[in-house]
């Protein structure tokens, strides 16, 4: 008996090489929203594993938006998160974009130090500081 490693897909499904020391958390918020497939290639010439996702083109163009996305915000929501820890506050986090809510809402999961942030429906009030993440904007307030 030969050692295959058989693999089967539908034709139309692509893949998308995601790039090293990516966390599992954002490669599950990834398979999540996207409806994607995650698999570990080998490749035997350079004897190396890397991640990669699997899917049609246009939910792989989705990854890869959100992948940066994601990536972007979960730094900053840890960011915060540590920042308000080390002042003992609890930093209110909004924004408009509902996207970008929902994003938010599901990270603040992921993170440590978690107790100290609040995503909040309504602007806070006093002085706030804005944060942008790929365009879009983040107020912070305490």
């Amino acid at each position: 008996m030969s050692n295959f490693n058989f693999k089967c897909y539908d034709i139309d499904e692509k893949e998308l090489v995601l790039p090293p020391g990516l966390p599992q958390s954002i490669i599950a918020r990834l398979i999540e929203l996207c409806d994607v497939k995650f698999d570990v290639r080998e490749d035997e010439f350079y004897n190396v594993k890397y991640p990669v996702l699997i899917g049609k083109e246009e939910q792989l163009k989705k990854a890869k938006e959100y992948l940066k996305l994601l990536t972007e915000a979960k730094l900053a929501l840890r960011d915060i998160a540590r920042l308000a820890r080390k002042f003992k506050v609890k930093a209110k986090i909004y924004t408009d974009d509902e996207e970008l809510k929902y994003i938010l809402n599901v990270l603040s999961n992921d993170i440590a130090n978690r107790d100290y942030i609040e995503i909040v429906e309504e602007m806070p009030e006093g002085e706030k500081e804005v944060i942008e993440v790929l365009d879009k904007k983040i107020y912070v307030g305490i």
